[in-house]
């Protein structure tokens, strides 16, 4: 039964954002001289710029972070046949038979056919320990096929995957949950990241006396981490009916810094 699958939960779009704002360390954020002249007079560290009363641009870096949580609405598992036969056409055949069965019975409730992808298919020849001296034979032929099947409908991930266990599957190596579209979200929590690089780059000149000026650069570096929690399937514990077990999805959280 599919009721040993426990919550997995995924982080999704996670990029490096690093911000670089203009410090105006010019007339605007020098404090004017003593004389009154409107020279301003260079703070520490400061060089006037050559041939000119105005004090060189610099900056200030910073990084920033924004998350935004997002209900999935996808789920994405890797389900299939693995088999070992003393011969390779009863292999390839057994194989072929199981997961013909698997694929019709996924569609059957609603599953379209371009949601299912093969993901991983080998035979391997499995071969005796000979002695020494001994050339090795061949006892067996391993078979391995597998799919990726995108499901859409997150009510129905339970029944679809104990159906397929019910039709032959005895393989299930993942299962995550995302969301399909997640470039809404991302540009939310990215408006949020500048937001913060900003607010924290305000604070750092104004303990410096200093002003901003305009953001000068942005960078972004992205990544993708899943966070998942332990899922765990034993092959062959669908056969015997008993109906779907529960499956939670969680939230994902979409970060961008």
């Amino acid at each position: 039964m599919f009721h040993r699958l426990v919550r997995w939960s995924f982080l999704l779009g996670t990029s490096a954002l690093i911000l670089a704002a203009a410090v105006a360390c010019g007339v605007a954020s020098a404090a004017p001289s003593a004389q009154g002249s409107d020279t301003p007079t260079p703070g520490p560290n400061l060089t006037p710029v050559p041939g000119s009363n105005r004090l060189p641009t610099t900056d200030i870096g910073e990084s920033g972070t924004g998350r935004v949580f997002a209900q999935p609405d996808t789920a994405i598992a890797n389900i299939g046949v693995e088999l070992t036969e003393p011969t390779l056409a009863a292999a390839t055949s057994e194989s072929n038979t199981r997961m013909t069965a698997v694929l019709d019975k996924i569609k059957s409730l609603g599953v379209d056919a371009k949601d299912i992808t093969t993901v991983n298919y080998y035979v391997n020849p499995e071969t005796s320990n000979p002695k020494q001296g001994e050339v090795p034979k061949v006892i067996g032929y391993h078979v391995s096929n597998l799919v990726r099947v995108k499901i859409r409908k997150l009510a129905d991930v339970g029944k679809i995957l104990d159906a397929g266990i019910n039709a032959g599957a005895n393989s299930l190596n993942s299962l995550t949950f995302t969301v399909d579209d997640p470039s809404a979200f991302q540009q939310e929590a990215r408006a949020k990241a500048v937001k913060d690089a900003t607010d924290k780059a305000k604070t750092l000149a104004d303990a410096a006396g200093v002003k901003l000026g305009p953001i000068i650069s942005i960078s972004e570096n992205v990544t993708v981490r899943p966070i998942l929690d332990k899922a765990s399937f034993a092959p062959g514990l669908g056969a015997g009916g008993g109906g779907p077990g529960p499956v939670e999805s969680g939230q994902n959280e979409i970060t961008v810094n």
